[in-house]
């Protein structure tokens, strides 16, 4: 107080000497500065009484006794029922969001591409010359993909492609985005997840032409209708399982009519492990092991058919490189066992008889010629058959454009009628740009009676959204 009245008295005009005193006018002021200061008083003792009930409801919510008793506060019984009741509102409010959120996200239409489905365009050529193939310009697919969120529960994806063979649905599946306990399920028609490189498209696989192991065990791509169960394992370590079942698996797997229905014993059933390990901050690794079982081939006389395989792919990347440069090496191996007719099948048989006729004519007699008639009549005996493949490829990323690498493949008969088939194909891919692809691969082939020395030039563009998942990375 008389800190102000000394600073009121300093701030007025000073009184000559030789003038009247205003008293009543110094009167006024000091009396308004003392209401003013009333007041501020008054409001600090609100703002304590304030700050004393707010530190009784922390107390009490902590389970921690006040250090001071307010004579001023409240009683304790009515404000922790206040607290409780505000608590179990809030409880149940959150509770009520979280059951109506999809259903008010639904409603809502609020998803980003559900008017707008995410298109791509993949154009793939691809021109060759091989020593006794001769030359060739193939126009190999023109892949028209769409995908998009249906609702909070699932999306869809159709990719239809156009080759000269016609126009084919080659993928067109829906995929659930919000089961439980890490649960995921795909339907319709898809890429059965076999493996490491069955899945992938052909303009997609790190060089020209599909490893021969798959083409002649799995039948090219591994396309399915059917469906699938995945689940990722609750786990520090990433880990996934799948389970699967299918009219059939490979899109040129002739064994099977996919067009005809058939007893559950027919089907043909999948399961995978897959998990990936972060070795170090630049070094990672895939590991994958699936198995396809089939109980009842009716082609192979009604045998069962098994058909497993294990995949490897370790990756080094770089990290001040952002992913521009590193390696990579996959390999995969693959096992078949299934009844198979001696001799193989009678068209089987019978190009094989012409084959070996065309290479040993000139040195046999008339007599010791194969003949392709009886090749085709003799009655069919089977047997069971096992048979193995293997590939495995290293690229080298050494810039942003230029990878160069190197392929080799291994694959048995499955009629074990003739021997087995190498290839070694050394490759160089070049990226124009993110876009915009070329690819020039050598490929030297040694199967049975036929040795053979290709050139490949592959030229592959995407035009708008071309995007894969973790795994198909």
């Amino acid at each position: 107080m008389a800190a102000l009245l000394v600073v009121a008295a300093a701030t007025q005009p000073g009184i000559s000497r030789g003038q009247t005193s205003q008293p009543d006018q110094l009167r006024r002021e000091l009396d308004a500065m003392k209401e003013q200061l009333r007041r501020v008083q008054e409001q600090m003792k609100k703002q304590e009484a304030i700050i004393q009930k707010q530190q009784a409801v922390i107390d009490k919510l902590s389970g921690a006794k006040p250090a001071v008793a307010a004579p001023a506060a409240p009683p304790a019984a009515p404000a922790t029922e206040t607290a409780e009741e505000e608590r179990l509102k809030r409880q149940v409010t959150e509770q009520v969001l979280r059951r109506i959120q999809p259903s008010l996200t639904a409603a809502n239409k609020t998803f980003p591409s559900q008017f707008n489905p995410a298109i791509g365009l993949i154009l793939d050529n691809v021109a060759s010359y091989g020593t006794r193939a001769r030359g060739d310009f193939e126009f190999r697919a023109a892949e028209l993909g769409v995908s998009a969120s249906v609702d909070p529960f699932a999306r869809g994806y159709a990719i239809i492609t156009g080759s000269p063979d016609g126009f084919d649905v080659e993928e067109a599946a829906i995929v659930t985005t919000s089961l439980p306990y890490n649960l995921t399920l795909k339907g319709g028609r898809f890429f059965a997840d076999f493996g490491r490189l069955s899945k992938f498209h052909d303009h997609d696989l790190p060089f020209v032409n599909r490893p021969i192991a798959l083409d002649r065990f799995v039948g090219g791509e591994s396309q399915a209708d059917g469906a699938e169960l995945n689940y990722l394992l609750p786990t520090s370590q990433y880990v996934t399982l799948t389970a699967g079942a299918y009219n059939k698996m490979g899109a040129e797997n002739t064994r099977v009519d996919n067009t005809v229905a058939r007893d559950l014993s027919q089907f043909t059933y999948l399961g995978r492990a897959s998990t990936f390990f972060s070795l170090t901050d630049a070094n990672n690794l895939d590991l994958g092991a699936s198995w396809t079982y089939t109980p009842e081939v009716k082609l192979d006389n009604g045998a069962q058919r098994h058909l497993a395989g294990i995949d490897l792919t370790y990756r080094y990347t770089p990290l001040s490189q952002a992913s521009y440069r590193g390696l990579v090496w996959g390999t995969e191996a693959l096992y078949n066992q299934e009844d198979r007719p001696v001799g193989g099948f009678p068209a089987e048989a019978a190009t094989t008889a012409l084959r070996l006729n065309r290479v040993l004519e000139p040195a046999l007699s008339p007599s010791a010629v194969a003949d392709p008639t009886a090749a085709a009549a003799a009655p069919l005996v089977f047997k069971r058959r096992d048979a193995a493949g293997l590939y495995s490829y290293l690229e080298a990323r050494l810039t942003r454009r230029y990878y160069p690498g190197f392929l080799f493949e291994f694959a048995q008969d499955v009629d074990h009628v003739v021997g087995a088939t190498y290839a070694y194909s050394p490759y160089l891919t070049l990226w124009a740009s993110e876009f915009q692809r070329f690819r020039l691969q050598y490929t030297r082939l040694e199967e049975p009676h036929n040795r053979d020395n290709q050139f490949f030039l592959q030229w592959t563009v995407i035009l708008g959204s071309h995007v894969h998942s973790f795994k198909d990375r």
